[in-house]
């Protein structure tokens, strides 16, 4: 089927949604990271958008975008190719990093904007990372609280804070309530997961239940218990890239599976494969 053309508007706001290629890290370290952030820094000057928010996440990152008369398509696609000339000359790689087309929704009112801040902010909550916003270094969360320097204004957060309040201290406090609080209606924002499709392995993990599950089947057609199959390094270290190839899991997610081990060393076994 032909690609639906993207929705776009002229000064618009855009939630996107960049995955890596294949659905593999785009992070492999914090240097890797703070790269990815400085790039942010560095095309937002060179187009002068608006970024009210931002979520890194291993393998995917959300945007919150005012395009300031800018087309979306260009500026996310020179973050990219910024990024990815970077990551590859570090890792000695090539070919694609990013999933050629990123995906983006128009806000298009206060509100929405408001609750997709939260959803941003809210996302390594979901994925079972941290238990609250504040402990995750790799979103513009504690920029708005005041807990991290915004060192050279890359978060336009003025906007939404002034939507609750004309006192910083009363904005503040009250966004943090609002992050915080369950939603009252429900409303589907955009997400990391695409409509199953037939491009899309039928096999592929979305849960840490689920992982649970391949990796006990694994192991009983190898006539072992499930503590026994993550003791033995070579069939476990292959059942982590298989994991990782085909799922959504965190490094962080995937070493807790495997016995507790380390997002460094997890990182390690399903590069090395």
């Amino acid at each position: 089927m032909p690609r639906q053309a993207r929705i776009k508007g002229e000064f618009s706001i855009y939630h996107i949604i960049q995955r890596g290629n294949e659905r593999k890290s785009l992070f492999l370290s914090d240097d890797d990271r703070l790269r990815f952030i400085d790039t942010l820094w560095r095309m937002k000057k060179k187009y002068n958008f608006l970024l009210y928010a931002y979520c890194l996440m291993d393998n995917h990152v959300h945007l919150l975008i005012d395009d300031n008369g800018n087309d979306i398509s260009r500026l996310v696609k020179s973050i990219n190719i910024s990024y990815a000339y970077y990551f590859n000359q570090t890792y000695k790689r090539c070919g694609h990093l990013f999933q050629d087309r990123f995906r983006s929704e128009l806000v298009d009112n206060d509100e929405y904007l408001l609750g997709v801040s939260r959803y941003i902010h809210n996302n390594p909550v979901k994925a079972g990372i941290v238990k609250k916003p504040p402990e995750y270094r790799w979103s513009s969360y504690n920029i708005y609280t005041g807990m991290a320097r915004d060192i050279d204004g890359l978060i336009d957060k003025g906007r939404i804070l002034s939507s609750f309040s004309s006192s910083l201290v009363k904005a503040v406090k009250e966004y943090v309530d609002y992050v915080y609080k369950e939603e009252g209606k429900q409303i589907n924002f955009m997400d990391v997961e695409e409509p199953v499709s037939d491009d899309y392995n039928s096999d592929y993990i979305c849960t840490m239940e689920q992982a649970r599950i391949k990796i006990q089947e694994a192991a009983e057609s190898k006539k072992l218990k499930y503590e026994e199959l993550i003791n033995q390094i070579e069939i476990r270290n292959e059942l982590m890239r298989q994991i990782r190839k085909n799922s959504s899991l965190t490094l962080k997610q995937i070493g807790e599976l495997f016995g507790g081990i380390s997002e460094s060393r997890v990182s390690r076994i399903v590069t090395k494969g």
